[in-house]
């Protein structure tokens, strides 16, 4: 009969402790091991369309900002009469910390929820508009338009792109199709509209309708209620920032827990490559959606056609999105080729364009196959990082992602109002915008060659620490 000693502190021998870690190693397996449906059976059905509807109608609001900016940046310049160059800094920001905001967006959504985030851009959307009314110059308008709705824009967007992906999994790809045509309906209701609103209300009426407006966005972001698998990343986060701040100031650690989790995932290369590619296709796409009204009243077009050419881009923005989403649903399907696939005919029809502009049918044309080709791949952002990462890192890979094409978004628009008004011509800034889509569409291809992960949803944790939790609870 073998002998069990006993330590002199009260203590196991290693054969009792080696039972104990078996026995918690088992528990901890089951854990990990139970059914997907189980654990998460609110995706893909009951109140995940709801927030899906949500989420579409946030989009629309967010399309109408994003995309009809160009008309945000005719009035100012009406308004305040400035140069080209110093008026693109309201819509070069306005649309830049749409993205720019991501990983701002992605850390308020992890440590409280995208509930919190979508209510909180509709707050600050409410007061960017209507310190707009009231600017007295363009100086406070940059930071009133472009600055505080800017980071509405972009913490809303991020966090509307997370809530579908937290709500399912099955039908993930064709939701978020779904839910980003939002982006296209906007841009198709609200063009006109907002074209109407400044010829009959002027800049003061103009800015403070589109305040109440964006209101609605607060009543979307209070649907928005946070799944199983929200809540658990939540929780999740909250006991890894616990562990470490027993240790340490609780602010300093969290900050520390935060910026070595952005630092491990972008040094990921395919999540590196991703974000330098969307930094070449938002400064592309940006550039391009904010100076295509002068562009096309630069061509003997009126600004009611500008409006009308741009509408056009609404209508297929929404086919566009929601065919890619379905698409990419199917079996089979490289999720990573549409992605870039549709950045590469982005950039060959930009650069194509400026050659044929003196024609009616040229626009028409132009603006149906930019608006079926240039949504899907913010749309599949998700999916893509999905290749590489695992879901409890969604939030951060996709809030790097459009943190970077924030940088881009910032430098297009302003680089070329100063090429303009330096000499330069619209022309020349549209073949700009689509060779960067062109290198966007490369550097993404070169994310195929890389190694990709299992799509399963699991959760990234320190084993030796849960193995030590469980031990400890005996």
């Amino acid at each position: 009969m073998s002998k069990i000693n006993i330590d002199d502190d009260g203590g196991d021998t290693d054969d009792v402790k080696y039972d104990k870690e078996k026995e918690a190693l088992e528990k901890l397996n089951k854990t990990r091991s139970r059914d997907y449906d189980e654990d998460y059976s609110d995706m893909d059905t009951g109140w995940a369309w709801i927030i899906l509807l949500s989420s579409f109608g946030t989009f629309c609001f967010l399309g109408c900002a994003l995309y009809a900016v160009g008309i945000i940046h005719s009035t100012l310049i009406d308004r305040y009469q400035q140069s080209l160059s110093l008026t693109s800094w309201a819509g070069a920001l306005h649309t830049a910390l749409i993205s720019l905001a991501g990983p701002l967006s992605s850390t308020i959504s992890d440590r409280y929820s995208c509930r919190v985030a979508i209510v909180l851009a509709g707050v600050l959307y409410v007061l960017g508009y209507l310190g707009t009314a009231l600017a007295p110059n363009i100086e406070v308008a940059i930071f009133t338009c472009g600055i505080v709705s800017g980071l509405a824009g972009g913490i809303a967007f991020t966090a509307n792109t997370i809530v579908v992906g937290l709500n399912f999994k099955r039908r993930r790809n064709l939701a978020l199709g779904i839910a980003m045509s939002g982006n296209g309906a906007g841009l198709f209701i609200f063009a006109p509209f907002l074209q109407f609103l400044r010829e009959e209300y002027g800049p003061f009426g103009f800015f403070i309708i589109l305040a109440g407006i964006f209101a609605n966005m607060i009543t979307l972001g209070v649907l928005c209620f946070p799944s199983q698998l929200e809540r658990k990343i939540v929780n999740q986060r909250s006991l890894n920032v616990s562990s470490v701040s027993t240790r340490k100031n609780i602010s300093t650690s969290c900050n520390c827990v935060t910026l070595k989790r952005f630092w491990t995932i972008l040094s990921t290369k395919p999540i590196l490559l991703l974000c330098i590619a969307s930094f070449n296709y938002c400064l592309a796409t940006y550039l391009l959606f904010i100076h295509f009204p002068n562009f096309i009243v630069h061509r003997g077009f009126s600004p009611a056609q500008a409006a009308f050419f741009i509408s056009f881009a609404g209508i297929f923005n929404i086919v566009g999105r929601i065919g890619a989403g379905a698409i990419a649903n199917m079996e089979n399907v490289n999720v990573l080729l549409l992605y870039n696939t549709c950045m590469l005919v982005v950039a060959i029809i930009s650069i194509v364009y400026p050659f044929l502009a003196q024609y009616y049918y040229t626009h028409v044309i132009y603006y149906v196959l930019l608006g079926t080709f240039m949504g899907p791949p913010f749309s599949l952002v998700t999916s893509a990082v999905l290749h590489f990462v695992g879901v409890d890192s969604m939030a951060v890979a996709v809030g790097l992602v459009f943190g970077f094409g924030g940088i881009g978004a910032i430098i297009g628009p302003v680089s070329a109002g100063v090429l303009v008004d330096n000499g330069g011509t619209y022309e020349q800034s549209i073949i700009a915008a689509g060779s960067c889509s062109l290198l966007a569409a490369i550097l993404g291809c070169t994310t195929m060659c890389m190694k990709q992960r299992n799509q399963t949803i699991e959760f990234t944790v320190n084993i030796n620490e849960e193995q030590d939790k469980m031990i400890n609870s005996f």
